[in-house]
């Protein structure tokens, strides 16, 4: 008996050391980070003032817009009357960088036009460029409007042939200060073609159809956020910054940041795991249920296809400017129009479209390898040290 006992507890000891090799860092390796702890829920009270907060900020916004978009028209009527392509361009900033700005915006925003392939459109376009960090309120007691994205005013019944973007850009000052080293004018160039945003493509292809038209006002015009077509963006897109990767340093490879992941809605997470229906719906769909309920952040909040901003760019590129001119004005339905141009159906192409950028999503139950490896050896350990204590039992 006491043998036994004494080949039981070695065998115990023996597991019990195999778990410890397998799981514990060797050393010299840092210690993961533990989970910070969740900061308090705010209260009824504090979300009902961010809450009105956003809408003031939401409202002076659109009257900033509204604004720019009257000083813009004598330049706008003065251009279409000469027949001059390029955009209208306001310069906010400090007096000891007005002027320098300027120019050097004006010079970029001529480049990108021209490679674009932008010439005279019959939507003028303004750019108004804020290169403030913060702009005054009217009282102290009203919020601060908070630099953030390109926002867009886009043709309404009150003017029909214009289109207003605003770009802050005060994290671009030294960017701007800067512009003539290596490198750094091709930087100014990409933010400026980023805000261009939708305005961009009612300047290459006039306002779109009635039933685009209402698929993209739906959508915020999330999918037209980005001229993409006068290049492949793809390998600049799998930088770290990508909203559902990150890399641990410089050197490892990307991969996936799952919260950022999940707080996406289902039909995106569903369209990088590789599945063509769910692509179709994340394209075509303006409903956007989510796994995660809540504020994941404005890059996931924003996001209803992973890096939907280029969508329309990209097909643009791939089917030219005649066959998108054509699903652009097109009186079909959306999906009929968009899986003619594209030749294929629509989930499909998105599915090609989506590995260009990332790697396809494991999803369901899958253990780690070392971890099933492991199991499966302590349960052959579990099973001989059975299976010999069974054959050495005396029946008496």
């Amino acid at each position: 008996m006491a043998r036994e006992l004494k080949r039981w507890l070695a065998a115990a000891l023996a597991a019990w050391g195999v778990i410890v090799i397998g799981y514990v860092p060797p050393r010299g390796v840092a210690p993961v980070a533990t989970a910070r702890p969740r900061p308090p829920q705010p209260t009824a009270a504090r979300l009902r003032a961010q809450a009105l907060a956003e809408a003031w900020r939401d409202a002076d916004l659109a009257l900033r817009l509204a604004r720019y978009r009257r000083q813009l028209e004598p330049e706008l009527a003065r251009r279409r009357e000469a027949d001059q392509a390029g955009p209208a361009v306001v310069v906010e900033a400090p007096d000891s960088l007005a002027a320098y700005a300027g120019e050097v915006v004006r010079s970029a925003l001529d480049t990108v036009w021209r490679e674009l392939g932008l010439g005279v459109s019959k939507v003028g376009v303004g750019v108004v460029v804020d290169l403030w960090r913060t702009r005054p309120a009217g009282t102290g007691q009203t919020p601060k409007v908070v630099a953030g994205s390109a926002s867009h005013l886009l043709p309404d019944s009150t003017d029909r042939t214009t289109c207003v973007a605003l770009i802050p850009a005060w994290y671009r000052t030294a960017t701007l200060r800067t512009s003539s080293g290596p490198g750094r004018r091709q930087q100014v160039e990409d933010w400026l073609q980023a805000g261009l945003g939708p305005c961009a493509f009612l300047a290459a292809w006039g306002v779109p159809g009635s039933d685009v038209r209402r698929w993209l006002a739906r959508r915020s015009y999330d999918l037209a956020a980005f001229p993409s077509w006068d290049r492949d963006w793809s390998m600049q897109s799998q930088s770290q910054w990508m909203s559902v990767r990150f890399a641990t340093d410089a050197k490892a490879a990307p991969t996936w940041w799952w919260p950022a992941v999940y707080g996406h809605p289902i039909a995106a997470i569903g369209c990088l795991a590789g599945r063509a229906a769910s692509c179709r719906t994340a394209v075509l769909s303006d409903s956007v249920p989510r796994v995660l309920p809540g504020d994941r952040g404005w890059w996931v909040r924003n996001e209803r296809l992973v890096l939907g901003n280029r969508y329309l760019g990209d097909v643009a590129r791939e089917v030219g400017h005649d066959r998108f001119l054509r699903f652009w004005n097109s009186p079909e339905p959306v999906d009929t129009a968009l899986a003619t141009a594209l030749k294929m159906p629509v989930g499909e192409w998105t599915e090609r479209w989506e590995r260009r950028f990332a790697p396809r999503l494991p999803l369901g139950a899958a253990a780690p390898v070392s971890a099933a490896v492991l199991g499966i050896l302590l349960a052959a350990v579990a099973v001989v040290l059975v299976a010999r204590g069974a054959g050495r039992r005396q029946v008496r």
